[in-house]
């Protein structure tokens, strides 16, 4: 039973945590369409600020929620989790995947029922075919293909090879995959967020 579960886990923690991160990037809409990002930013707090605050929220919140969802499946179900310091780095580089994944999508959303919809075909469809609802050895060999280039595969790949003992040189190719999607997504969603802020874009 251990095992089963720390075979379909990872996968599902990942798609999980990116529902539960959306949080503070939903804030951003709704903050820019309630009329009360101007009454932040006349306090002493900088559009940049309020962006970066955002995703520094994000960011805690699903490499808490992760942190939570380890020690929960250690506690109730007896997983291993395997080297704790690799375990640390594939957290945060998750979380950071995360962040700018979800940081992305809300950035190019320009109400709230886009964000919602894009956010959740998204995160879906990267779900299915990344092995976040079903496991991704037994999905199709085309969808298996497309599959391997989402995040949720490369966080999968990430928290299994740690639970399963691999070394980090094994782990380095999931490890900067994710690292990499989340620094670019967040450069990205800055610049876009910046923008439409500073302009009332969107609106």
């Amino acid at each position: 039973m251990n095992e089963v579960i720390a075979f379909i886990l990872p996968g599902m923690m990942y798609f999980w945590v990116l529902f539960i991160g959306q949080g503070p990037m939903q804030e951003v809409i709704f903050d820019r369409e309630g009329n009360i990002l101007p009454r932040i930013l006349a306090s002493p707090v900088t559009l940049p600020q309020f962006i970066l605050a955002k995703m520094l929220r994000c960011f805690i919140i699903c490499g808490l929620a992760m942190v939570l969802l380890v020690v929960f499946s250690r506690m109730v179900y007896g997983v291993t989790w395997g080297n704790p310091l690799l375990l640390a780095v594939a957290i945060i580089a998750c979380a950071l995947s995360m962040t700018g994944l979800l940081a992305a999508i809300y950035s190019l959303a320009r109400t709230r029922e886009q964000a919602r919809t894009l956010s959740s075909t998204i995160l879906l469809g990267m779900a299915m075919v990344g092995g976040g609802m079903f496991p991704f050895e037994n999905l199709p060999g085309f969808l298996q293909a497309v599959g391997q280039f989402t995040p949720n595969r490369w966080g999968n790949l990430a928290l299994r090879g740690v639970a399963g003992g691999k070394p980090f040189a094994d782990l380095i190719a999931p490890f900067a995959s994710l690292i990499v999607l989340g620094l670019l997504g967040c450069g990205i969603a800055f610049v876009l967020f910046r923008r439409q802020l500073s302009t009332g874009r969107g609106k």
